[in-house]
């Protein structure tokens, strides 16, 4: 599925987007291209705004070592996003490497703090363009495409920001020097009932989603050139993540004082994503040819998982249970071994030095009973590393595995000449057989939404909501446990129903989970975490529901071991098995909001830096 991208000129791109204080479109004569060129005919107007999605963000594709990983689920050397987040340096992700960073360099691409404005920008000047009356060569449903992808990226981009860095204005109309309303704070008054502050921003991008909603197709003609732009399925979605952060305690406390759930918007939350599950079991059968099918609930079966994730014959890295997720361009040598391309790797398989799975997070990863790992089980051969949550190896390499003709050394040995922190290698993003000897055509991105997200958003708005996790509230069709079996039957993990037990009065040690936690918040919350692994969730959930400072000074640690001097694999010495500190993970009450550039926060009187920065 090649992408559907037409650009307009390098002249045009810096004539629309990045003047701000003279008129928008006051075009030098030089360019030679009038704003009829521009927003004249569907076509033009379209490669337009597809600057919008040559902006988007890929948590883990997006520059040199950057990953959104930055909440103690893996370890990385020193100088990388993964080490600095860990360290709770906030101000070396907004400045340095970071998905925040606000400059570009020759080390990555400029992250989501950068290209923000300029995005909201070109999405109001899209909807300006489209009631101005230019556009006359369109079809009425081309219009309302224009106008449904200008909405969503405007929701989108919002949405990005407002979970990161809180309270922001909702900039609905191009600013010029005359308009120019930014106040920081502000209410938000819908169907009798006022917002506030974060609580308001989220109800604006909701409200955005749902128009996008009407306006998008479910299905964009010409799938295979037309796939991954925003639908109406990828609208809903991201609508019932908007009230999922809205309803959560971080952001409950931020708008109204008040450190728990939102019920009605947990409630709000459950209708949406029942919406948007609904629409993706219609869709199944319409993913374009080549693409594996979704199966009876919309997901991705098991044996075509990797597809969602990466690829290796030069295709975009998609299935129909990925709602939404950043293109790619790069294929081969340069996406497996360049630093600017891959931030989960190991020496060995791709050439570099970059960031593992910590110790702490693999203790996530169930048994195939569904019991809890036990970190007694080090110790324990058959128990480590084989007898796991089939999840366990999709996303981990372990010691003595053959990837194609590479036998993998975990050894300590081996990590420290290596530059690796543990004893693992992040295979999530990797094709079978894929290294930087074999690297074929392969590439990876990052979902930015799949649906088993969206099943997992329902049960924890369904059960934090109602506090029963077997029932089915009113309107709605399934219980939280249901939604959940769904996830889990797909891994090949066992139902709710057998696992619960396992979970009661059973929090992991140094973890941000709570003795007095029912058992099935323990199980959700961990199942989001093995799901979702290095998908950039672990960091915005451990905040909204405001459990990050919990693990403040917990050491996140490795495993280490010996081997022998002979045989292949190299045999693990057992009795040197043992776990070792690498660092304290550091989150104080600070790190609950990014740091604005302090730039903005000089823009105006109204607009004053997060707490604690």
């Amino acid at each position: 599925m090649k992408r559907y991208i037409k650009i307009i000129s390098l002249s045009l791109v810096v004539v629309l987007t990045t003047i701000s204080c003279e008129d928008y479109l006051n075009i030098p004569p030089e360019a030679a291209i009038s704003e009829a060129q521009i927003f004249g005919n569907y076509a033009a107007f379209q490669g337009f705004q597809d600057q919008l999605q040559n902006n988007l963000v890929d948590y883990n594709n997006h520059g040199a070592r950057v990953t959104h990983s930055i909440a103690g689920e893996a370890l990385s050397p020193t100088g990388q996003s993964v080490w600095n987040g860990n360290l709770g340096n906030y101000m070396y992700l907004l400045t340095n490497r970071g998905i925040y960073a606000i400059a570009e360099s020759n080390k990555f691409s400029a992250g989501l703090y950068s290209h923000m404005w300029q995005n909201i920008r070109i999405c109001n000047v899209c909807l300006e363009k489209l009631e101005s009356g230019l556009l006359k060569d369109a079809t009425d449903e081309q219009r309302d495409w224009l106008k449904g992808q200008a909405l969503f990226f405007r929701a989108y981009y919002y949405y990005e920001f407002v979970r990161s860095f809180g309270t922001v204005p909702y900039i609905d109309k191009v600013q010029s020097p005359e308009l120019q309303n930014l106040k920081r704070h502000w209410t938000y008054e819908k169907n009798g009932k006022t917002y506030k502050d974060v609580q308001a921003c989220f109800e604006r991008i909701v409200d955005d989603l749902d128009e996008a909603a009407t306006l998008l197709p479910a299905v964009w003609p010409s799938p295979n050139i037309n796939w991954g732009r925003p639908n109406k399925l990828a609208a809903l979605g991201f609508k019932a993540k908007a009230l999922q952060f809205s309803a959560s305690p971080l952001f409950n406390e931020q708008a109204t004082g008040v450190l728990d759930y939102n019920k009605d918007l947990l409630d709000r939350c459950a209708i949406a994503c029942k919406e948007a599950i609904d629409l993706a079991v219609s869709l199944v059968g319409t993913q374009p040819a080549g693409m594996p099918a979704a199966d009876a609930n919309g997901l991705t079966p098991w044996a075509s998982m990797r597809t969602a994730f990466a690829t290796v014959d030069g295709t975009q890295p998609y299935t129909p249970e990925v709602l939404f997720h950043r293109q790619v361009n790069r294929f081969g040598a340069p996406i497996i071994s360049e630093s600017t391309a891959r931030n989960y790797g190991q020496n060995q398989l791709t050439g570099q030095k970059a960031a593992q799975g910590s110790q702490n997070y693999l203790d996530k990863f169930e048994m195939k009973d569904g019991s809890r790992y036990k970190v007694s089980y080090d110790l324990v051969p058959a128990r480590r590393w084989i007898d796991r949550d089939n999840r366990f190896k999709f996303n981990f390499y372990v010691h003595g595995e053959k990837v194609s003709t590479i036998t993998l050394n975990f050894s300590a040995a081996q990590l420290s000449a290596d530059g690796a922190y543990n004893s693992n290698a992040v295979r999530k993003y990797l094709c079978d057989n894929i290294t930087k000897n074999n690297p074929g055509n392969s590439t990876f991105s990052t979902p930015l939404l799949r649906l088993a997200d969206i099943y997992l958003t329902y049960a924890e708005a369904v059960f934090e909501s109602t506090g029963s996790y077997n029932t089915i509230p009113a309107g709605l069709s399934m219980t939280a446990e249901d939604a959940v079996n769904k996830i889990r039957l797909r891994a090949g993990q066992p139902n709710v129903a057998v696992t619960l037990p396992f979970y009661a009065n059973n929090p992991l040690p140094n973890s941000e989970e709570l003795a007095s936690d029912p058992a099935f918040r323990l199980l959700y919350r961990n199942e989001r975490a093995v799901e979702l692994a290095y998908e950039g969730v672990y960091w915005f959930d451990l905040r909204r529901w405001k459990r990050a400072h919990l693990k403040d000074g917990v050491q996140l640690q490795a495993l280490t071991f010996n081997v022998g001097a002979s045989g292949t694999p190299r045999p693990i010495i057992e009795s040197s098995v043992k776990r070792v500190d690498v660092t304290a993970f550091v989150f104080k009450s600070q790190h609950y909001w990014m740091l604005f550039d302090p730039s903005l926060t000089r823009f105006t009187a109204d607009w004053e830096q997060n707490p604690g920065w």
